[in-house]
């Protein structure tokens, strides 16, 4: 009778445990792809990033470095190395300082952080629709077709593309930017893992579309000379920039300096009025 107990008791959890298998299967494939990707945010193995995230912008931007870059331990914190010049960094978050300062820290085999004001922004489709934000316009709808063969762009007429793909879906277009030879471009801002690029609609295939122009240098965060104002917002001063990287020029034993004094201090005291007593 036991026996029958228990085997009823088994068969029970063994159903059980593939019913819910299958409701897991069954959640998994629903959910969208898409939307898991748009929601993917990076996060940094950082130890001043995990104490100040909240105080920390999500940018996830490509930089590059014009000459010789110092990086830092963290924000206003030790020197800790240099990247040569044309260095490309995936900066994830930025942080402002107290003195108005940006520093954006970055994926890379060790984690650090770059001052902003010494980097540019590796130019790209975020940064085309904001400086053409007047010349994207809307207007009648155009599909592509699922298995058409086309090109995917940085940003129009940059001369930089992806690759040629066949579509896997169709795509839609209800919003257009024409270039100077008249050709059309769309925007896709998510499309089988790839996010925010361009496709001519004009001229879908084609590979040899030349750049136009050489792209603005953008930098990561404006700098204010002494006697000119930078025209863009959230300005740093020169002399704080220099401020900055003076003090982390500073050798490792002025930091511990305090440390070390207290120590002695305290060694004296326990000496002076107990062991000596004794």
């Amino acid at each position: 009778m036991r026996e029958k107990k228990f085997a009823g008791v088994a068969n029970w959890r063994s159903r059980l445990f593939w019913e819910v298998l299958f409701a897991a299967v069954i959640f998994f494939l629903a959910i969208n792809p898409e939307e898991v990707q748009a929601d993917l945010i990076l996060e940094p193995e950082d130890q001043f990033y995990q104490a100040h995230a909240d105080q920390c912008e999500y940018v996830d931007r490509n930089y590059y470095t014009d000459g010789s870059v110092d990086f830092w331990t963290a924000p206003n914190g030790r020197k800790k190395g240099s990247f040569p010049a044309d260095t490309r960094l995936q900066v994830t978050h930025v942080y402002t300082d107290s003195q108005g300062a940006q520093w954006g820290v970055f994926l890379d085999q060790e984690s650090g952080w770059i001052l902003m004001a010494d980097v540019y922004l590796d130019y790209d489709s975020r940064q085309f629709r904001e400086d053409h934000e007047e010349e994207i316009l809307p207007g009648e709808e155009q599909v592509l077709a699922e298995g058409e063969k086309v090109v995917f762009w940085s940003y129009p007429c940059s001369g930089e593309n992806w690759g040629t793909e066949e579509l896997q879906q169709e795509l839609k277009f209800s919003e257009f930017y024409t270039d100077s030879q008249e050709r059309l471009w769309g925007n896709v801002g998510y499309y089988m893992g790839s996010r925010d690029f361009w496709i001519c609609l004009s001229e879908p295939g084609n590979q040899e579309i030349p750049m136009e122009e050489e792209p603005p240098k953008v930098p990561g965060q404006a700098v204010e000379t002494q006697g000119q104002t930078a025209e863009q917002e959230n300005a740093v001063s020169e002399e704080t920039l220099e401020k900055i990287k003076g003090q982390g020029s500073l050798p490792v034993w002025i930091f511990a300096l305090p440390a070390l004094l207290t120590v002695v201090v305290a060694g004296g005291c326990i000496w002076f009025f107990w062991l000596r007593k004794k």
